[in-house]
């Protein structure tokens, strides 16, 4: 009877690992999605948006800030830095943390002396303006609008040296029209000219078509996934969406993890 359940019991854990298929590992990344893996960032135990979008620069000695170094030394060793300049950050859905992401990543590239802008390229739910806690009305849309000219009424300087960043301002009732404009382009070829490296917070891959606008004018796309929250069918018809599209995906990370729990 002790064999037998034993058995039962294996058998039952073995088929709901079988169930389950959602993209927990690097090896899920690298086999189901066909694509480089960057790294994983473990869960930051804080609900505090400044707390965790500013993570690498508040707490540079914690295990999320290493992930961040890590995800920037692997981006630097697989692609030429020269022809990564500009980094678009997105995920399949949302609520699985590219904010985080392109916000820590942009800080831990200021951090090694490049001179970084980060930008808020989600037109529709903005939300870099609240982890640097910045609330001005003029932002991108208003570039892109051509209400303003001089993109310095537009970037706003940072604790972080070496980091400035631009809001998204208010926000538009055509956000597609204006991401795929040519006012759009000329605003990322003027960035280009002042930045050592831009980094663009996107809205989700499978929600609208911006991402794939804006990310077709960047030099490639982090992709983020959410641990053990994406089926791997579905994160792998969202990546197949942004390579059709011509766009190169630089790598994926994986976003909080329970390094300490049952994760």
């Amino acid at each position: 009877g002790l064999v037998a359940a034993i058995g039962v019991s294996l058998g039952l854990a073995l088929f709901v690992s079988y169930l389950d298929d959602s993209i927990k590992s690097q090896e899920d990344i690298e086999n189901h999605l066909r694509l480089p893996f960057l790294g994983y960032i473990p869960n930051i135990k804080t609900n505090s948006v400044v707390e965790r979008d500013l993570q690498a620069h508040l707490h540079p000695q914690s295990n999320a800030a290493e992930g961040f170094r890590t995800i920037r030394a692997t981006l630097s060793l697989t692609h030429k830095p020269e022809k990564v300049r500009v980094i678009s950050v997105t995920s399949t859905i949302p609520s699985e943390g590219k904010s985080l992401v392109a916000s820590n990543l942009a800080i831990v590239l200021a951090q090694t002396g490049l001179r970084t802008l980060l930008v808020d390229a989600d037109l529709r739910r903005p939300s870099v303006h609240k982890a640097y806690q910045l609330h001005s009305p003029v932002g991108l849309s208003a570039f892109v609008t051509n209400e303003i000219e001089d993109l310095s009424e537009l970037t706003h300087t940072t604790e972080v040296p070496n980091l400035d960043v631009i809001c998204c301002g208010a926000i538009p009732n055509n956000p597609s029209e204006l991401i795929g404009s040519n006012r759009m382009a000329e605003f990322l070829e003027r960035v280009k000219g002042q930045y050592d490296r831009v980094v663009l917070d996107c809205p989700p891959v499978s929600a609208v078509s911006d991402p794939l606008i804006i990310s077709a004018k960047s030099d490639g796309i982090v992709y983020v996934t959410k641990f053990n929250k994406i089926r791997r069918e579905h994160g792998r018809k969202s990546v197949q969406r942004i390579q059709n599209a011509g766009i190169q995906v630089l790598g994926v990370v994986i976003n909080d993890i329970d390094f300490e729990g049952k994760d």
